[in-house]
């Protein structure tokens, strides 16, 4: 499944990954249980593969040692917790990816998973709006990391 996106990252010198920072499945089943829904396959398996990406400084959110989970900002459950205080995303909508840019990501989780995958929003800062970016996750990867 991560074929590709392994010869685009060698490809592309500010995208990083990181060995040895994969995810126990334990956090998995604790962030499904938080959120009250399942992750998509393909985010699972990359949590369980790799862990991390970072494109230039930004992070896609993983899932944080349960230790410095409620401080670190490239946690998916530190960041949830955040926008359900704020209030401000529409319902569904889980942050993924958020560069200090004029640009944000997100699963759209409102209509379920479809094949196991939730699609990907991207959220142009400048007007506010909300757009279709990829149809799964792992999808989402291989475009940030073209894009980078």
């Amino acid at each position: 499944m991560f074929d590709n996106l392994e010869g685009l990252v060698a490809q592309h010198p500010r995208v990083k990954v990181f060995p040895g920072r994969q995810v126990e499945p334990g956090l998995i089943r604790e962030a499904e249980a938080e959120l009250g829904i399942p992750l998509p396959d393909s985010y699972k398996e990359w949590l369980l593969k790799y862990g991390n990406l970072r494109v230039g400084a930004y992070p896609v959110l993983t899932l944080a040692p349960r230790d410095v989970r409620d401080i670190s900002d490239s946690d998916l459950i530190y960041n949830f917790r955040l926008d359900s205080r704020d209030g401000e995303l529409p319902v569904g909508y889980i942050s993924i990816h958020l560069p200090d840019t004029d640009e944000s990501f997100y699963f759209d989780t409102s209509k379920g998973l479809v094949g196991g995958e939730y699609p990907i929003v991207r959220r142009d800062w400048s007007d506010g709006s909300y757009e279709p970016f990829a149809d799964s996750f792992v999808g989402f990867l291989e475009e940030i990391v073209r894009q980078a």
